[in-house]
């Protein structure tokens, strides 16, 4: 891909990491959900730096790139990915609950920094799901 495709971008695109179990799994939960209405790439197929973006970047957040040339990551690009799956209160309460988007960052960041842990525990609470 070429830095020129996120100019023409159709719909938006979710930038993950495609060795990560955790990552995967909510991908593909996502994914169900979205069906068609966002794409969905693993950092491993994009080249290095792209957009300004490292895959070390790439690692350790995803990115979520919209239509309109925003490139937001960590929490709030799931906040956004699930307000476009249609579960907007999440991206609500991000953007307009004082302190919520330095809890939710956090989070995010403690579960990124320990994925496998968080992929045991996923699929003990989501067995059948």
């Amino acid at each position: 891909m070429a830095n020129d495709y996120w100019g023409s971008l159709q719909k938006p695109v979710l930038v993950y990491d495609g060795d990560c179990s955790f990552c995967k799994y909510w991908v593909n939960r996502w994914r169900r959900r979205t069906g068609d209405k966002i794409a969905y790439v693993p950092y491993q197929e994009v080249p290095d730096g792209f957009h300004g973006i490292t895959h070390a970047q790439f690692s350790k957040s995803v990115y979520l790139f919209t239509r309109y040339g925003q490139r937001l990551h960590g929490a709030e690009a799931v906040a956004a990915l699930l307000h476009l799956s249609g579960y907007s209160v999440w991206s609500w309460l991000y953007h307009r609950l004082p302190l919520a988007s330095t809890v939710a960052e956090a989070g995010y960041r403690l579960v990124a920094d320990h994925r496998d842990f968080f992929y045991k525990l996923t699929k003990l609470i989501f067995r059948g799901a």
